[in-house]
């Protein structure tokens, strides 16, 4: 049983981190989470809130993020903390160290965070699936 946080992972701005309660729980098995390389100690459920995702991962859908990955590989998506704000964007690190967010709404200019600047922003786990109610 994976609990899904009161927590919102915004695709657009950034929403506030308040608080991380359990919502209730979703049940996934524990032997499909393995074979996908997914730690099922170490994931959770956030709400997705915002369009900047889009299309890959819309408004209303929900994440499972496994909070034992902080490391960043090319291309993955991931919840981010700058400062209070809980993100959800594409990582590319660039030849100079700098961060480029990017989000996959073309609408959304992507976000260059300076090499002197990186430290600042926390990985708190990667999106391994997300799903979404028809």
């Amino acid at each position: 049983m994976i609990e899904r946080l009161d927590v919102e992972a915004s695709a657009g701005n950034g929403a506030l981190v308040d608080n991380e309660q359990a919502l209730d729980f979703v049940a996934f098995q524990t032997r499909w989470l393995r074979r996908k390389g997914i730690n099922p100690a170490a994931v959770r459920l956030l709400n997705i809130r915002g369009d900047s995702m889009e299309p890959t991962i819309r408004d209303g859908d929900i994440a499972l993020v496994d909070t034992s990955i902080d490391d960043i590989i090319d291309n993955a998506i991931y919840v981010l903390v700058v400062g209070n704000r809980l993100l959800i964007k594409r990582i590319h690190i660039l030849m100079s160290g700098a961060l480029r967010l990017i989000s996959d709404n073309a609408l959304y200019p992507h976000e260059d965070v300076p090499a002197s600047e990186a430290e600042f922003v926390r990985v708190s786990g990667r999106v391994v699936w997300f799903g979404r109610s028809i």
